[in-house]
């Protein structure tokens, strides 16, 4: 099959998040199953210049936005086997960062509009299915099956959802940019909703787990209002989840350059306790390292949980001896927390305002728990990230922390890491506190590790799924 992805981020050219991780590692892997897949991103400015060693420009050429012309071009380069297309706009995409600017609506429009005109430049290239990945890409199905319909009405599409929270809603005026009049199947709450279009037109409709596929269906709002337009979907066999992965090259403490000591089950013991003497040098603080260890590399955001950490941490600070370390940045009013938390314990906590590729894999590496207490979770990939270093994780059952995490049966020996249900601090406390007291029973623990370590969420596994998935668009 030849399938386009279609996005806005992607590994190694530019990465904001867990986005630009799956479309940086999923086509590899679904092209070792006999595919051809390529992916299409914008040209940014920030894209370092060595990843485009190779880099050919195929077709100056321009695009409407609205009436108005915009000079774009098209790039080709081949980059560890897979081919990737950029479009380049001066206007829009000559800029120090990805996100956040006022003119979104046209960016996002100038991309999407070049994309579909691309296709004519592809030498030798059509793809069977175009999948668009978050609402950046949601008007592309509308335009395939509208106004470009004569050219490529046959390309199927597959639209994945990352995070239903961000849908892309703008003034109705806003399809003007496309060239298109505004109807009752484009709007949500009055406004156009790139989201919505998407999840009406495309052929299929996915997610990146399973449970969060059920919870979009069952909760309009954590669905942020698209469950009825899911349901529909759903009845009709045309959504669901499918859990993404993590990339082993990257993350595998047997190959991890940022790690001192690599290790596997065998030597998890000398592993960790190496990782944690290079990660608390790092860090400046003299902790002992003869202690657990519970580490969190996170946004600090109300969606991650930090709020039922706030209410307890004290608590478990003063009843049990471990070391705490916290890596991310966020919303002031954490940070702030954190930094004070660290001041009033600092042989306990340590707060990274920041981030740092070698601080995170030293802590992945280090700690024994990691914690991700989210309020939602469309598929996590810290989790199965510390699943691979041995860390156990402590979490809450929601979306893909619940697919991957499955709780410790004390009877059977069974589990890979911790989980509670309710979104409720105490629960919590309760699961770190169990957590302590299995930790100190290393016959139980180690089994733990092992199973840990053992499981497989790599991207092969959900490039498989997501083959089949394909197989199924394409044959409807």
């Amino acid at each position: 099959m030849n399938i386009l992805f279609v996005g806005v981020e992607c590994y190694p050219f530019a990465k904001v998040g867990g986005l630009g991780d799956v479309i940086g590692a999923l086509p590899t892997e679904l092209n070792k199953l006999k595919n051809d897949v390529r992916v299409i991103i914008p040209k940014y400015q920030t894209i370092k210049p060595e990843l485009l060693t190779n880099c050919v420009k195929v077709k100056d050429h321009q695009v409407y936005l609205g009436n108005k012309p915009q000079k774009v071009a098209l790039y080709e380069e081949v980059y560890n086997s897979v081919h990737y297309y950029f479009i380049e706009s001066e206007k829009y995409f000559n800029r120090e960062k990805v996100y956040d600017y006022p003119d979104e609506e046209e960016r996002w429009a100038v991309f999407q509009i070049a994309v579909i005109e691309a296709l004519a430049f592809m030498e030798d290239y059509r793809p069977d299915i175009i999948n668009c990945h978050d609402w950046h890409t949601g008007m592309i199905p509308m335009l395939l099956k509208t106004k470009y319909f004569q050219e490529y009405g046959s390309i199927k599409t597959v639209f994945t959802i990352h995070n239903v929270i961000y849908q892309g809603s703008y003034e109705r005026q806003t399809i003007k940019l496309f060239n298109m009049t505004f109807d009752s199947s484009m709007e949500f709450d009055g406004k156009l909703n790139f989201m919505k279009c998407a999840i009406v037109q495309a052929d299929y409709v996915n997610t990146v787990s399973q449970t969060y596929s059920q919870e979009l269906l069952q909760s309009d709002y954590l669905a942020n209002g698209m469950s009825p337009y899911l349901q529909n979907r759903a009845k009709n066999g045309d959504f669901s989840g499918i859990i993404n992965g993590i990339d082993y090259k990257i993350f595998n403490p047997m190959k991890d350059a940022f790690i001192p000591l690599k290790y596997n089950y065998s030597n998890y013991h000398e592993g960790k306790l190496a990782a944690k003497k290079a990660l608390y040098e790092k860090l400046g603080v003299d902790f002992y390292t003869n202690v657990p260890m519970i580490g969190i590399v996170s946004r600090l955001t109300k969606q991650k949980g930090i709020d039922l950490i706030m209410e307890v941490i004290e608590e478990l600070l003063h009843e049990y001896t471990f070391k705490f370390i916290i890596v991310g940045t966020g919303d002031k009013v954490y940070e702030d927390f954190f930094k004070e938390l660290e001041e009033k314990h600092p042989y306990k906590v340590k707060c990274y305002l920041g981030y740092s590729d070698e601080i995170a894999h030293l802590v992945y590496a280090a700690s024994d728990m990691f914690l991700m207490p989210s309020a939602f979770e469309p598929c996590g990939l810290g989790q199965m990230i510390a699943l691979k270093y041995g860390s156990l994780p402590i979490v809450r059952e929601t979306g893909g922390l619940k697919d991957s995490v499955e709780p410790y049966n004390e009877y059977t020996l069974s589990g890979n890491g911790f989980s509670f249900t309710d979104f409720n601090s105490h629960d919590m406390l309760y699961v770190i506190k169990y957590a302590f007291r299995t930790f100190y029973q290393p016959e139980h623990w180690d089994i733990l590790v092992q199973n840990a370590m053992a499981t497989d969420y790599s991207f092969a596994q959900s490039a498989k799924k997501n083959r089949q998935m394909y197989k199924k668009v394409i044959s409807k």
